[in-house]
């Protein structure tokens, strides 16, 4: 079975001061982007140059909501904005990539605990 990409969703987020203001629709949106940004190339970009494709990955197809909803994260300072894309702020900063995602280094590890096991220690 071929492995569905994910991102990580921190627990803070039930709690964050800045996503409590927005109103269920747009919190909903929110998610959608968030989700739709970590699928990705590069990761938690969005290309916003056609707001109708957008609107109907994360909004339902409401441009409307859509317009909103990014209008609010950019002034919450969730997205920024920069030549037809949007992007999440701190999306790198969270979404640091897994151990099993860079094989060179579980190669190393692996081969550092065998070693380590046919010394006895």
């Amino acid at each position: 079975m071929a492995s569905l990409p994910w991102f990580r969703l921190y627990t803070e987020t039930r709690v964050d001061k800045k996503l409590a203001t927005l109103p269920d629709d747009e919190h909903r949106c929110w998610l959608h982007l968030l989700c739709y940004s970590a699928e990705k190339e590069p990761r938690g970009v969005i290309d916003i140059s056609d707001p109708l494709i957008v609107a109907l990955e994360c909004a339902k197809g409401d441009e409307e909501l859509l317009t909103r909803t990014v209008e609010r994260l950019e002034r919450l300072k969730v997205l920024g904005r920069e030549e037809g894309f949007i992007f999440f702020e701190k999306f790198h900063d969270r979404q640091y990539p897994r151990a099993s995602e860079r094989p060179e280094e579980v190669r190393e590890r692996v081969r550092k605990y065998r070693a380590k096991g046919a010394s006895g220690d």
